[in-house]
């Protein structure tokens, strides 16, 4: 890794919300009054950073338009919190465009899944990250693994080689879930470079596998299990750390386990924050597993 590269300060640190984005009039207009009252919220209970228009926040679901004006929405009622954008598309020139929109609006850094659907060479996924670092200048860029969503694997050698020839490249965020990948990823990068996890029920092992963060969809619901976990481990409380690690499995559990952002809504909703539905072809709960999540998370004392 470059030297440069070692000097910047990490960026992605911490719990990071994969902010889910609140919808208006069954989920067909992004409600930027709620976001802002979401992002009031989790300032409020100190999250570290905001993670916006990503898998959470039904990133390629919206228009650019729409991913405009939630992501200056974000940045300016998060004061001062870190807000990375999520620019990945499904192809280089939406993805470029997105980040400069990023930049527009003054977010911390961009991210980006690679273009889903296609299997894509090496090359092909170079030279879209290298076009997205461009047009994201001087935000730093983040890789987002998520094979199972965009179907190309950033493997730690390639995110390695990401840092070695793109100079704003300071990390990845992973959510491949694959055991051992978060160190494969540490050693890979190697110091000045941020691993993010992005796997709840990974989340205590890869701070203690040198994780600089976490981006976490049940952050948005409940941030306070997640700040209390990382409070834990800095504080090498380590079995109130697993004890914490558990509580967040069994919540994501009571919740679908990230398949269904409808359930996110819906759990938020019922702490006071409404934020709408989700947008089609996503649904949101039935009226019976509205009421199955009520019970799981009574159950938890989450209610």
């Amino acid at each position: 890794m470059s030297s440069a590269a070692s000097l910047v300060r990490p960026r992605l640190t911490g719990v990071i919300a994969a902010m889910l984005t609140p919808m208006r009039d069954a989920g067909t207009r992004v409600d930027a009054e709620a976001a802002t009252r979401l992002v009031s919220r989790l300032v409020d209970c100190g999250i570290h950073g905001l993670y916006v228009a990503g898998t959470t926040g039904e990133g390629l679901y919206l228009s650019p338009d729409e991913h405009r004006e939630l992501a200056r929405t974000v940045v300016k009622a998060a004061r001062g919190v870190p807000v990375v954008v999520h620019v990945g598309a499904l192809t280089t020139a939406q993805a470029v465009a997105l980040a400069r929109q990023a930049v527009q609006v003054e977010a911390t850094a961009v991210a980006a899944i690679p273009p889903p659907y296609y299997s894509l060479t090496r090359e092909e996924l170079l030279a879209y990250f290298t076009a997205i670092a461009k047009a994201a200048e001087p935000l730093p860029l983040y890789l987002y693994n998520i094979p199972s969503h965009a179907r190309n694997e950033l493997a730690p050698a390639f995110a390695a080689e990401c840092g070695r020839t793109i100079p704003s490249v300071r990390g990845i965020k992973d959510s491949s879930g694959v055991a051992g990948r978060i160190p494969e990823l540490v050693k890979a990068l190697g110091p000045g470079f941020d691993v993010v996890c992005g796997n709840d029920d990974k989340i205590l092992h890869a701070f203690q596998s040198g994780a600089a963060g976490i981006v976490a969809s049940g952050a948005s619901v409940f941030p306070e299990l997640y700040l209390d976990l990382h409070a834990c481990w800095k504080a090498g409380r380590t079995s109130d750390a697993q004890a914490a690690q558990a509580r967040i499995v069994a919540m994501q559990q009571a919740l679908g386990s990230g398949a269904r952002l409808g359930w996110y809504k819906y759990a938020l909703a019922l702490r006071g924050v409404s934020v709408g539905g989700v947008r089609a072809p996503l649904s949101d709960p039935s009226p019976a597993e509205q009421e199955a999540i009520r019970k799981n998370l009574r159950e938890l004392k989450l209610l």
